[in-house]
């Protein structure tokens, strides 16, 4: 009986070869995307989930709140970690850790590597594999991870090796004590070599100051302690060093939070630190990657929906068969098997095809969407699950629906084949309006999308993007005095119009680095916040920044040490009589002896920051003599960019030898701060284009199993004198119809969704009325054309051989 079955199941399969070819291209392709999208999502839910003590080791960030808002600062100050380890009860351990790029020497050759500055409670808190050596962390010694040694020694076997790091202007050696393995793709902590944070240059006045922030902190708790217990406790203990900071907030109208608190430390679980906005070793958006998952589901869904409508279509036309095995004495449950296994087979070899499609493409996948996933991840027991449950779900439904529906009806009408398909078929109708729905809906979000990026890449910033290149310093070089040899190198050079440096860069640069330095003080009583930015000379003129009052710095005066140039925004922020050139203050007005500032100029309003966020108040400083810049900003000529940039990379060679040339133009690293904006535009447009290729190949096939139910009424309707064009406007309508309340039904959802998805911008487009139109005759049309060839092919049918067929 069995081999009958699967003889039987095969020859129905390879006899409707179209209907066959539609289900298995259709599903493949969406097991391909869904899976590839699956292991991305995957993959990023996984971060930071190996650590052995994972379930009670948080970041810790801290919530200042103000009369409008509560504000959480990401970085902490150095004092705190032991504060909080000495005075919060159920803290077991506490970690304080800081990147930042430095120059070594091995052998003589000087290179440039990435250092972690940390405390030892780094390899008990944390799980990173050790390999050789131990996790000693004295003042001289350094732990490096497996690729840092390979790269500096050439072997992994390097412990009791010399090494030299350059700390600030002084070399100082070094002894590897351990070697520790990568860190993995999916870890929000990454290191390329492990010292001491007291080796830091500026520990030693950091270390006891409450108001640099500048750390990440992670605490250990005791098993057994909460959360919430610890954030409670913290409430005390800012009080006791932040109590004149609490008391002007008071004064202010700040409003207090749940335990009466006006300053509260807040800690975000491991777990979730990839997604947190409260971390900065977070970065991707939880969104981002739930759309992912959405789409994959969206894709799946109605490829399956295509197996099912024409598993169930192609089930009636077999009516006849099926009246004769009732009439044999075949079962409910056998019938059911039958066809169920016919569902089987074609999902399984879909299976195959979508599993080595998504393979072969996994390459140009991760090229396209930077996503690092491997192949390997298909092995987790969580996957394998997955595919076997919806095997299972879509191939029971798509064989045991239909044969359910046969074995309830008349035996009688089953053997003459009456059962058919017919238009009042509601439930094969709402499947098809749900494929539509949801390939409306991608296409209008990748229309907003697009339009958005449009937006976001056009609307003018307030500087020069465009004839602007941006270079990093790194670690080797001394960043003012690079900028003065460049100055020297590149003077009198014809495109070259001028240079200056700066501590921060304009969004996010080849080097990955985007960051800002956030101060606040008081001002008569009155809590001030501004960005706060360290440049060179030239700087307003390098960046083509507005000047509406004063000059930019200059170099022939000394007295610009203390000046400082602000936006509009801050100026406004001072409050009348106060905020203009000229205007002198103190940061700190308490303090006799406290630096007094000059404003000497206030720039018009320009976005340093993103479009996310509104323009905040901006401050200006002339960077000193030790405060040396990480970037180096060349304006030059508007129709000489390539040769100019090819001049800059050949006197950077000059004057640099030994640090890489990374130029980009300001614009570039603009545009790429918006890079999960692109990816999300990017799965939108792919998302999109394959709903519609997989819902058009599933309304062809039904277009053509129906058409092919209803010859005899198009041979009747000729014969009575119907137009051909009349025929097929007739067949196409329905299908059309459907389509039609698709886009009605997506419409409003889309608008919803991405008018959220919108917010998240502080300078956004409209939702133009125009997209949904254009979305919707997009459907339209493509769902005629699919419809149309079946149509006029069966209009222009001889009625004839129709009737005599049928």
């Amino acid at each position: 009986m069995w081999r009958n079955y699967i003889k039987i199941a095969f020859r129905n399969i390879w006899k409707a070869k179209q209907v066959t070819f539609v289900n298995i291209v259709g599903l493949s392709v969406a097991i391909a995307t869904a899976l590839l999208l699956c292991m991305t999502v995957y993959k990023e839910f996984s971060f930071d989930r190996f650590h052995e003590k994972g379930d009670r080791i948080f970041g810790i960030y801290k919530d200042v709140r103000t009369a409008e808002k509560v504000t959480p600062m990401n970085n902490t100050p150095h004092p705190l970690a032991p504060a909080i380890k000495a005075e919060i009860p159920g803290v077991k351990e506490v970690v304080r850790l800081v990147k930042n790029g430095v120059a070594v020497r091995t052998t003589g050759e000087q290179q440039a590597i990435n250092t972690t500055y940390t405390d030892p409670s780094f390899f008990s808190i944390f799980t990173f594999p050790l390999l050789k050596g131990e996790t000693r962390l004295g003042l001289t010694d350094i732990v490096l991870s497996e690729t840092t040694a390979k790269n500096l020694f050439g072997t992994a076997d390097v412990v009791g090796k010399q090494m030299e790091l350059k700390l600030g202007d002084i070399w100082k050696p070094f002894t590897v004590t351990g070697v520790l393995a990568d860190a993995p793709e999916n870890s929000s902590v990454i290191f390329s070599s492990i010292v001491r944070l007291e080796n830091k240059s500026d520990y030693a006045e950091s270390k006891d100051n409450w108001f640099s922030f500048s750390l990440e902190t992670f605490v250990e708790l005791q098993p057994g302690t909460s959360p919430e217990t610890v954030e409670r406790a913290s409430k005390v203990l800012l009080e006791k060093y932040y109590g004149e900071d609490i008391a002007r907030q008071k004064n202010a109208g700040a409003t207090p939070g749940a335990y009466g608190e006006y300053q509260l430390l807040g800690l975000i679980p491991m777990k979730e630190l990839h997604f947190s906005p409260n971390s900065n070793l977070g970065g991707e958006k939880k969104g981002l990657v739930l759309m992912l998952l959405f789409i994959a589901g969206f894709l799946l869904f109605i490829a399956s929906i295509n197996f099912v409508n024409l598993t169930l279509a192609r089930s009636f036309t077999r009516a006849r068969e099926v009246g004769m095995r009732k009439v044999m004495g075949a079962e409910k449950w056998q019938l059911s098997l039958q066809l169920w296994g016919e569902a089987f087979l074609l999902f399984v070899f879909a299976l195959l095809v979508g599993g080595l499609t998504a393979f072969l493409l996994l390459p140009a996948y991760n090229s396209l969407f930077r996503s690092g996933v491997s192949f390997s991840l298909l092995l987790e027991p969580k996957f394998i699950g997955g595919i076997i449950l919806t095997l299972l779900v879509v191939t029971a439904f798509a064989g045991g629906y239909p044969a359910a529906l046969m074995a309830r009806a008349s035996t009688l009408l089953v053997l003459k084949g009456k059962m058919t398909t017919g238009r009042k078929n509601y439930f094969r109708n709402s499947l098809i309006v749900t494929q539509f729905v949801f390939s409306c809906l991608l296409i209008i979000a990748t229309l907003i999308a697009w339009r958005q990026m449009n937006y976001l890449r056009n609307k003018p910033l307030g500087y020069n993007t465009s004839e602007v290149i941006s270079v990093p310093v790194g670690a080797k070089e001394n960043g003012a005095a690079l900028l003065e040899r460049l100055r020297s190198d590149l003077k009198g050079q014809p495109g070259i119009l001028s240079i200056t440096g700066a501590n921060t860069n304009f969004g996010r640069g080849i080097d990955g680095s985007m960051s800002t330095s956030i101060i606040s003080w008081q001002d008569g009583g009155k809590d001030m916040q501004s960005h706060w930015q360290g440049v060179s000379t030239d700087y307003v003129q390098t960046m083509s920044l507005q000047l509406t009052g004063g000059r930019d710095f200059s170099a022939a005066l000394a007295s610009d040490s203390n000046s400082l140039i602000i936006n509009e925004q801050m100026a406004r922020q001072f409050g009348p009589g106060k905020g203009h050139v000229g205007f002198r203050f103190r940061m700190d007005d308490q303090v006799a002896d406290a630096t007094v500032y000059t404003i000497i100029g206030i720039v018009k309003d320009y976005h340093y920051q993103s479009l996310h966020n509104t323009i905040e108040p901006l401050t200006l400083h002339l960077l000193g003599p030790d405060q040396r810049p990480s970037y180096i900003f060349v304006r030059v000529a508007p129709g000489e960019l390539v040769a100019s940039m090819d001049k800059l990379a050949a006197s950077w060679k000059r004057v640099a030898p030994e640090t890489p040339f990374i130029g980009s133009f300001v614009n570039e690293n603009t545009e790429r701060q918006y890079r999960a904006e692109a990816t999300l535009m990017r799965v939108f447009i792919s998302g999109g284009v394959l709903t519609i290729i997989i819902s058009c190949m599933g309304l062809f096939a039904m277009a053509m199993l129906i058409i092919g139910q209803r010859t005899r009424e198009i041979g009747i309707r000729k014969v009575l004198g119907a137009s051909a064009a009349g025929v097929a406007t007739l067949i196409s309508r329905d299908f059309l119809v459907l389509v039609g309340i698709a886009i009605l039904i997506a419409s409003p959802l889309a608008w919803v969704l991405m008018r959220q998805w919108l917010k998240e911008f502080a300078y956004r487009t409209d939702i133009h009325w125009s997209i949904f139109v254009m979305a919707g005759g997009m459907a339209m049309l493509v769902a005629a054309l699919t419809v149309s060839f079946q149509s006029v092919r069966a209009a222009l049918m001889n009625p004839v051989k129709s009737l005599r067929t049928e």
